[in-house]
């Protein structure tokens, strides 16, 4: 997420985008890792203008040892212009008389979670200086959604900067090949398979992290019995989804042809099951408050926009193995479910619920918004 942020900041700053040297990311290990590693940076570079570490050092004329993780960070510290900003604390106003330019975007800074957000603006330092540089530390940490974080006085920029992340964030080709592979396999391919993302592990909020039969009880009516259903988890315990076999044909990653499990790198296996859960031909549902889930909402919301793809179409809406943790009981939606049809209900009734107006935090669902209002 703070990777689409500085995607979208060196766009409306015309700046080069210098991607991090390589570092350890959280839960795959500790061998230091590359954006490249995961991203299709000829993607990236179409959009616009990128270094690597390495390349920037070279660029630049320094020595080597800039492009490692602890020297990198001291040089753009001690030359870099670091604004004073925080990704869920603020919202930057693109250009400064945004507000001014749409007054339509007030609403937007009125909604139950957006009061206490500041409001800030590119400072001439900001807009001059040589380096401007975002570090990874708390109080000036960008975590949030470039789509709750720019408000752009020009709605056709706003439109152009969800196309930008669209079309420049890509998964590398190796990571493409396997997803293809595994939904091209004989368990998935060619048949009707919906998929189901359960975050267990280390997930902090616990009234996410709520037992399996409270799960199907929640989700078995967007289901059907013959209907092969893949489970992406981090749960270990084997038997935590015996109650869904019971259910229904449950399929996940090692149950997938022993070959793309070899093929696929340890550090890749999220993003693999990212497109498999994205490209589900049923319906997908997913862990409230999980950025993964959000991450697997907005691709998925890409491919069905894709006119001609293969994926055309696809159910978008957003389906959550719990309801809105503040809203109505589950006796009373599954009601609602039979009542209404499965291919009519929005049982969260928030797709098309704008940011600005959602009680969740704005990192922690997707919204229809960034892959409904694009161009092309």
């Amino acid at each position: 997420m703070q990777f689409e942020i500085m995607v979208v900041m060196a766009w409306i700053t015309g700046r080069t985008l210098v991607l991090p040297p390589a570092s350890r990311f959280y839960l795959l290990g500790d061998e230091p890792r590359l954006l490249e590693n995961f991203l299709d940076l000829a993607s990236l570079r179409r959009q616009i203008p990128v270094l690597t570490a390495e390349e920037f050092a070279e660029a630049s004329k320094l020595d080597r040892d800039i492009a490692t993780d602890e020297s990198y960070h001291e040089f753009m510290q001690s030359h870099g212009f670091m604004p004073p900003w925080n990704g869920l604390d603020n919202i930057l106003l693109f250009p400064s008389d945004a507000l001014q330019m749409r007054p339509d975007l007030q609403a937007r800074l009125a909604g139950p979670l957006q009061t206490h957000r500041q409001l800030v603006t590119i400072s001439n330092e900001a807009e001059h200086c040589e380096i401007l540089y975002f570090p990874m530390i708390p109080e000036q940490r960008m975590f949030g959604v470039a789509e709750c974080f720019f408000l752009f006085g020009d709605e056709r920029l706003e439109r152009r900067a969800r196309t930008l992340l669209r079309d420049a964030i890509r998964y590398s080709t190796g990571i493409i090949k396997l997803a293809e592979a595994a939904i091209n396999s004989p368990a998935l391919g060619g048949r009707r398979y919906s998929a189901i993302h359960v975050r267990r592990g280390d997930f902090q909020y616990d009234k996410t992290r709520i037992e399996a039969e409270q799960i199907l009880e929640s989700t078995q009516a967007l289901l059907y019995s013959e209907q092969p259903v893949y489970v992406a988890t981090d749960e270990t315990d084997k038997a935590f989804l015996d109650v869904f076999r019971e259910n229904f044909e449950v399929i996940t990653f090692n149950d997938l042809p022993a070959e793309i499990g070899t093929d696929t790198l340890h550090h890749w296996c999220g993003n693999v099951e990212t497109l498999i859960c994205a490209a589900a031909p049923g319906r997908f549902i997913g862990t409230r408050l999980s950025t993964f889930t959000a991450r697997i909402g907005i691709v998925r919301g890409h491919l069905s926009c894709t006119i001609g793809g293969d994926c055309e179409g696809l159910d978008t809406n957003l389906y959550y193995t719990q309801p809105p943790l503040h809203e109505i009981p589950r006796k009373s939606l599954l009601d609602k479910l039979w009542r209404t049809g499965r291919n009519q209900i929005d049982p969260a009734a928030e797709t098309r619920l704008p940011w600005w107006l959602s009680k969740d935090p704005v990192w922690a669902r997707a919204y229809q918004v960034c892959w409904a209002e694009t161009d092309g």
